[in-house]
């Protein structure tokens, strides 16, 4: 089901013991015919070539993923999350289109405030002597014109247009917010898969190692008893290519551990001087109590958050089509100026019927109505609008019953994993008698070296199952929570 790249690789590769076996016997078998005489030579020179084996060995155990850190921090699966709720930067990021949302809802309601603008202006003037009939100029003197003008608008009624604005900005502030619950839980089931992940190349690498040192256990004996004239000297080539090729598996499963260690490092936003370890190292199937299908499916419309975002997108550009539309509306307002004036180069008139704009002060208070004439650009904004809105209104049904889907698939994997759970628990237990038995026969010279590689395979292929079931029995339930938008694992909290 749910495997990260850096599974894929130890497990296309890891325990294709079966095609090992036909291979390296097709070529031991082609290679290699010798007759009596020969092998009695080969046998005699056999000792140099257990020296070889051994010279090799320390180059099985260099850890080439040894580095120094500057601290160790350890987490479980809850503390874990939590930290990435704080501190991940994909989720903090979403986080600020909530505070966007919020200006657009405050921008919304500013609609209703009282608009005011006010200018101060200064300039250079001649003077000018007289009244409102006759004045005489003097070009030769000069001084200072001031003026001062404010101009207050209250909206009074709008007809339905800034509340049909105010109900878009507010859907719209609901939809970034569930938008941002959605990255929570996206973030969290990709966290999910690193930590499971990681728990899983532990137990490969163990399984891996525990492969490694039963191989070496069985071309020591292959070699004792190769002396002993009691197999042939197919049988040990056939053991030393299961040997090699394990030697290759294992750094496999080691480089795969580093890679999840490291992409959970950066998951958790450490450093990668910092070393990652987990309080569970290896993986067990997740104890829940799992409800009925019906109940997580009837759950979507009040936890997930895509299905919130569904219904607040289309009441977000319902309102707008709405509001675009009412632009055309008239707007009854309340308007209030006030204008002051002041020059000492100008004879001030004290007469109400003489217009004296640079000497005193005015003011006024009215009502009116402001008309948006501009009705074509209103008409191509509001079908523009309302095609959003009967997109989304025409998809509502589909989206719905693909969430549906998704939760339907969730939950069948969790249920046929756990099942599949039981049944690779069965087959490992069953394997590990049939290793045991083999191996015993083998030491004695009973069991062919085919023989005890195809135990073999089905011991490791049963024990890499088993993790494999667990895993994806997580990953399922990690899917579901995913997919209802509420954490179904009653034992992990954030």
């Amino acid at each position: 089901m749910k495997k990260t790249f850096l599974f894929c690789l130890i497990f296309s590769f890891l325990f294709s013991v079966s095609v090992l076996s036909a291979t390296a016997d097709n070529n031991v078998k082609a290679a290699v015919n010798p007759s009596k005489k020969a092998t009695k030579k080969i046998v005699k020179k056999e000792p140099e070539k257990k020296e070889e084996i051994k010279e090799e060995k320390p180059k099985e155990e260099v850890n080439k993923d040894d580095e120094v850190y500057s601290n160790t921090v350890k987490v479980n699966l809850s503390s874990a999350i939590n930290r990435v709720m704080n501190y991940n930067g994909e989720v903090l990021a979403e986080r600020k289109d909530i505070d966007f949302g919020q200006g657009v809802v405050d921008r919304a309601r500013a609609g209703w405030y009282p608009k005011a603008t006010l200018y101060l202006l200064a300039a250079p003037i001649f003077q000018e002597k007289g009244n409102a009939l006759q004045s005489v100029k003097d070009y030769g003197k000069w001084g200072v014109f001031s003026d001062a003008m404010i101009q207050v608008i209250q909206p009074l009624y709008t007809f339905g247009m800034l509340s049909s604005y105010r109900d878009a900005a507010q859907h719209g502030l609901e939809v970034e917010t569930e938008k941002s619950r959605s990255k929570d839980f996206e973030v969290v089931y990709r966290l999910k898969q690193f930590y499971y992940g990681y728990q899983l190349a532990n137990d490969l690498v163990d399984i891996a190692q525990e492969a490694k040192e039963k191989l070496d256990d069985a071309v020591k004996t292959a070699e004792k008893l190769l002396e002993q004239d009691k197999i042939k000297r197919e049988d040990l080539f056939t053991i030393k290519t299961y040997y090699a090729q394990m030697l290759s598996k294992y750094e496999d499963a080691r480089r795969g551990k580093y890679l999840a260690q490291k992409a959970l490092t950066w998951t958790l936003g450490y450093g990668f001087d910092t070393k990652v370890e987990l309080e569970d190292e290896y993986l067990n199937p997740e104890e829940v109590t799992l409800k009925l299908e019906p109940e997580y499916i009837s759950s979507i419309s009040e936890s997930r958050p895509e299905f919130k975002m569904l219904s607040s997108g289309i009441d977000a550009t319902r309102s707008l089509w709405q509001a675009t539309a009412k632009q055309k509306r008239p707007m009854l307002f309340l308007m209030g100026s006030f204008n002051a004036a002041f020059t000492n180069v100008r004879d001030r008139q004290y007469s109400s019927f003489a217009n004296d704009p640079y000497n005193g002060m005015s003011g006024a208070l009215l009502f009116g109505l402001k008309f948006d004439l501009d009705w074509w650009t209103i008409n191509s904004m509001s079908k523009q609008a309302k095609a959003e809105y009967e997109k989304l209104l025409t998809s509502k049904e589909t989206l719905e019953q693909g969430m549906t889907l998704q939760v339907k698939k969730a939950y069948r994997e969790v249920v046929d994993y756990k099942k599949e759970i039981e049944y690779t628990k069965d087959g490992e237990d069953n394997a590990s008698k049939w290793i045991i038995n083999a191996m015993m026969g083998y030491s004695i010279g009973l069991t062919q070296a085919k023989d005890l590689m195809d135990a073999m395979k089905n011991y490791f292929e049963s024990k890499v199952n088993y993790c494999m079931a667990m895993y994806n029995y997580n990953m399922a339930l990690a899917d579901l929570t995913k997919n209802t938008g509420k954490e179904v694992v009653q034992s992990i909290k954030y």
